[in-house]
């Protein structure tokens, strides 16, 4: 193939492959991965689309937020199980809300501890800002005109809150 042939916008995923050149010869040419070009916007959207949604189940209350980090996470209840020491049962009474209020704490520790997230994030949606100073990594400027605060209202849900960062103008 020639080099104007594999050129491929995808920043997420680079391959190098050996093409003709423009001038007859062969050599390396790298450019993003074809099969991450095509298919990393559908995943992406089926992701978010999944998330939206438990969000809104998890605020008002119809899932336990076990059931909403095992989804996230992509586990099933063997899985969970597994990572837990957790009975397959009591994991499918924590998935619910009536379960989930009758857990005990070290079960909410494993729970957290599979997760990779502190205990207190089980019991709170948090909303970040959506700037790329807050990528991990970003090395730009800083635009230290503006301030953050955070704010946090309750669900329907009643274990869950919505917390969310704000950034305001000095």
């Amino acid at each position: 193939m020639k080099e104007k042939d594999l050129n491929i916008d995808c920043p997420y995923h680079q391959v190098v492959l050996y093409a003709e050149k423009e001038d007859g010869t062969f050599g390396p040419f790298q450019t993003g991965s074809y099969m991450t070009g095509v298919n990393i916007s559908e995943h992406f959207r089926v992701t978010g689309n999944l998330s939206k949604s438990l969000i809104e189940q998890l605020k008002a209350g119809t899932i336990s937020p076990v059931y909403y980090y095992m989804m996230i996470e992509g586990l099933n209840i063997d899985e969970l199980a597994g990572r837990t020491g957790i009975s397959k049962f009591k994991i499918k009474r924590h998935l619910t809300l009536k379960g989930f209020r009758k857990m005990k704490i070290g079960a909410l520790k494993h729970y957290a501890d599979v997760f990779n997230i502190p205990v207190a994030n089980m019991f709170q949606i948090i909303y970040t800002i959506e700037d790329r100073n807050w990528d991990m990594g970003y090395q730009g400027e800083v635009d230290d005109s503006k301030t953050g605060s955070i704010s946090q209202k309750k669900t329907n849900n009643p274990y869950v809150i919505e917390t969310a960062v704000t950034r305001t103008t000095k």
